[in-house]
């Protein structure tokens, strides 16, 4: 990287953060959220200078990270301070959303050319021509915010808020030793996601697929985060099959997200006598229903995986870290 783009310093996006067994919890969440701050601001200048899509993804995962610890280390920051940081992080992440869409769309052009005929590409190059036109618009205005004087004094004042925990406004959990913290976490977002699917079948609604996916993330995230905490063999005994239910879930909404943005894209062409150009519905037609075949698919690969993260292995090894006298 350094010799392609020698003005933009090399950085990990998962570095390592040092944690201690009977380090206060409050700490832990300052440690994660500033180091993860910190990985946000130098995918700014990448993001301002259209390098590479994965300057974008690293930057909106590096903040989801942040409000994944608010929203998760309950009990250590006060109510207040938690809606008021959430709701901050949140307008944060609002600017980057559709701009990551249309990224995502773009680099997989060739795969969604790969779903429908070749009678039906002219329309979908027709399609792919304005997702560009309006993803360049989207940068723009995205790059003239993160170049603003006001995001730079907002990102500045949120790393000197998380410089120490001093002027934090603590919880009821703040003192919590981050051992014990960790497991009880942990063990109580490992049961809901099993609850969550043993209850999915074929005719399971969407609705409740997607808040698997998210409890899967949550889990995903306190385990990555407390991670320097446990074995490390352990752990990869874990995460490895809940990585691989996550991978299904990920694609399942995907080809949920991008059937409607297709419907979507389709009303707003409609010209002024509410018609859309024949190739162009007629690929996207083609796509959703492509996309829909493709989404019952990866419901039944969650069912499957979800056996083998659920098998009595993995549950001995939940138990045994995690599991606490009192559950």
């Amino acid at each position: 990287m350094q010799g392609l783009f020698a003005d933009f310093p090399a950085y990990n996006a998962k570095p390592d953060i040092e944690l201690g067994k009977q380090e206060p919890s409050i700490e832990v969440a300052v440690d994660i959220i500033r180091t993860y701050l910190e990985v946000a601001r130098k995918n700014e200048a990448g993001i301002v200078a259209d390098i590479d899509t994965e300057f974008l993804h690293d930057y909106r995962v590096s903040l989801r990270r942040v409000r994944s610890v608010l929203s998760l280390f309950k009990g250590v920051f006060s109510p207040d301070q938690t809606s008021a940081l959430k709701r901050e992080f949140s307008d944060l992440m609002a600017s980057t959303g559709r701009v990551r869409d249309l990224d995502v769309y773009l680099l997989e052009k060739d795969f969604y050319f790969k779903l429908i005929p070749p009678n039906l590409h002219p329309g979908a190059e027709a399609m792919f021509a304005q997702f560009k036109k309006e993803r360049n618009r989207e940068l723009a205005v995205l790059s003239r915010r993160l170049r603003s004087a006001a995001y730079g004094r907002q990102m500045k004042q949120l790393l000197a808020l998380f410089a120490d925990t001093k002027r934090l406004e603590t919880g009821p959990n703040a003192e919590r030793k981050a051992y014990d913290y960790a497991r009880s976490l942990i063990w109580k977002r490992y049961r809901k996601v099993c609850k969550l699917a043993r209850g999915i079948t074929p005719k399971t609604p969407d609705e409740a697929v997607h808040e698997l996916r998210i409890d899967c993330k949550k889990l995903r995230y306190l385990m990555e985060f407390f991670a320097p905490l446990f074995d490390k063999s352990d752990f990869k005994t874990l995460i490895k099959p809940l990585k691989k239910m996550q991978d299904n879930l990920g694609l399942f909404n995907d080809y949920s997200v991008q059937q409607e943005a297709l419907l979507n894209f389709v009303s707003t062409q409609s010209d002024a006598r509410n018609r859309t150009s024949a190739p162009l519905a007629m690929a996207a037609g083609g796509l959703i229903a492509v996309l829909d075949q493709r989404q019952k698919a990866e419901r039944d690969h969650v069912i499957t995986n979800f056996q083998h993260f659920d098998s009595p292995e993995i549950q001995n090894l939940f138990r045994a870290l995690f599991r606490q006298k009192e559950d």
